[in-house]
């Protein structure tokens, strides 16, 4: 499904709807429903930053894990790290406002709305590309260093990250008998940034 929103063209690809219904579906307490919430306030995160330093997205593809977000510029790369870090923030931000209302104004059910923002933002703040902080690591390192170094350099930090999120994901699973989600989200990661190196 393709429309435009001002001068923004919005894709939003088949599999997106298949993986919402899924998870609507056989999710019987109601995570799938606040990670998708998590994950809108996640994206308008960037989005505002964006705006906010007058970048217009001439393209936004909406996908199973994630947006992918097209601009008419590039950014310096000091302030492509802050649209980077933005996402991460807005899930912080959304989980201390919900806490507040919880404490101050006696707001019932919370709890698992804030959690679920508290590790949709720290998972985005592991350094491995394509999370959040991978991505400003690689521009903090393409800032600093050149091109061939910054590169190699961030897939190396994106490894060391990995390779210990792919055994808890295993340990979870075991234990569990049952969750497969840090582990899948691992091998999601493990081909993304094996993608990149081609």
């Amino acid at each position: 499904m393709t429309f435009n929103a001002g001068k923004s063209r919005v894709s939003v690809s088949f599999f997106f709807f298949v993986t919402v219904c899924i998870a609507l579906v056989l999710d019987t307490t109601n995570t799938a429903v606040l990670t998708l919430c998590a994950a809108a306030i996640h994206e308008c995160g960037h989005l505002i930053c964006m705006l906010f330093f007058g970048e217009r997205p001439s393209r936004i593809f909406i996908a199973p894990f994630g947006f992918c977000i097209t601009r008419f510029s590039n950014s310096s790369y000091r302030r492509e790290m802050l649209i980077a870090f933005c996402g991460p923030l807005a899930n912080l931000f959304a989980a201390l406002v919900m806490l507040l209302a919880m404490l101050f104004c006696h707001v019932k059910g919370l709890i698992k709305p804030i959690a679920v923002n508290v590790a949709l933002a720290l998972f985005n703040l592991l350094p491995i590309e394509p999370l959040d902080c991978g991505r400003a690591v690689r521009c903090f390192l393409m800032y600093k260093l050149n091109c061939v170094k910054a590169e190699k350099t961030a897939f190396i930090i994106g490894v060391v990250f990995l390779v210990p999120l792919s055994a808890l994901g295993f340990y979870v699973l075991i234990k569990s008998k049952y969750n497969i989600t840090l582990l899948l989200a691992s091998i999601y990661l493990s081909f993304m940034l094996l993608k990149r190196r081609e």
